[in-house]
């Protein structure tokens, strides 16, 4: 890779708490599950014609509580593992909060945020269940909670094992799809939770693109992850090939008449997806020229479950759309 100077928080240990965890807990990436939970909400209320706001409010705020346990038990086992130390390329969007590695927050004040975070989430999730029929939501959150915590921590280290991008998908896309349209109608359909699977490969490529600058730190650590077992030049391929996936989930939808016609409003983003993989490809060694990239990515997924979230409402207001 190409020399770059790694990127430092900013942070001293004497700095008010809430601005410390807020980076810590790495708040605002937490779109990236939250947005899911948005358009799922948005597609239930097209489906049904009436939304529950208290059920999907209590869904977003389980999800968010979830998605910051995982950052902060992610920071505290790659340090365990060495991996956020030996990182010699840590960037706004990769390499961890950098707080432990900076002596901002103790590993073990991480590792119990991380903890109360998760638990708050599972509550939010217990309080769902009860509410909602059978014990379908209770699976689900079980396997998405230990999906994020279990990325990274013993003993499954998911991301060691080679699964962490479909680990992400499922965790932060399909998962909280699915979850969300049990709270909110009780059952499961392709018509609502359909949309967890290009949610869920949007967020695997946030995932993949953060993985280039972090390959070295992460091949010595024993992490698995597909610019690793690919190689940059094939893993560059890999990403071309889940934002083909995502187009081509949200073409089945519209043509299987699961999401409305205007979802297909969604090529409007595709001049950005061309510019990330222009990107991509010309700077996948040089992490400088490769951040813009990576914050190209995240806007992506926030533009397509907007367009994907506005179809759904718009379909509301102009039932000729809907159908």
């Amino acid at each position: 890779m190409e020399a770059f100077t790694p990127r430092a928080t900013g942070l001293l240990p004497s700095d008010p708490w809430l601005k410390k965890w807020v980076v810590a807990a790495r708040l605002p990436f937490l779109t990236a599950s939250v947005m899911p939970v948005l358009a799922t909400a948005a597609a239930a209320w097209r489906a049904d014609g009436s939304l529950s706001l208290g059920l999907a409010g209590l869904a977003l705020v389980g999800i968010a509580l979830i998605h910051a346990g995982a950052n902060l038990s992610n920071d505290y086992f790659d340090h365990r593992s060495g991996a956020d130390g030996a990182n010699r390329f840590s960037t706004p969007f990769s390499g961890g909060s950098r707080v432990i590695q900076e002596g901002v927050v103790s590993p073990r004040a991480i590792v119990t945020a991380a903890a109360v975070c998760t638990a708050a989430g599972a509550a939010c999730g217990i309080w769902l269940w009860l509410h909602t029929p059978g014990h379908v939501l209770l699976v689900i959150g079980g396997v998405g909670i230990a999906t994020s915590w279990f990325y990274t921590a013993p003993p499954l280290r998911l991301v060691h094992r080679g699964v962490g991008e479909l680990a992400t998908m499922m965790g932060f896309g399909v998962l909280p799809a699915l979850g969300t349209e049990w709270v909110l109608r009780g059952r499961l359909t392709l018509e609502v939770s359909w949309v967890g699977l290009p949610a869920g490969l949007l967020v695997a490529a946030i995932l993949l693109i953060n993985e280039f600058p972090d390959r070295e730190a992460d091949a010595a650590a024993g992490k698995r992850t597909l610019v690793v077992r690919l190689g940059p030049r094939r893993a560059v391929a890999a990403y071309a090939l889940v934002l083909a996936a995502t187009y081509g989930a949200v073409g089945v939808g519209v043509l299987a008449r699961w999401m409305p016609p205007l979802a297909g409003l969604v090529v409007v983003v595709l001049p950005l997806s061309w510019r990330i993989l222009r990107v991509l490809r010309a700077n996948y060694a040089d992490v400088g020229g490769l951040l813009p990239g990576m914050s190209a990515t995240i806007l992506q997924q926030m533009l397509f479950l907007l367009i994907l979230t506005a179809a759904c409402l718009a379909a509301l207001a102009l039932p000729a759309w809907a159908r």
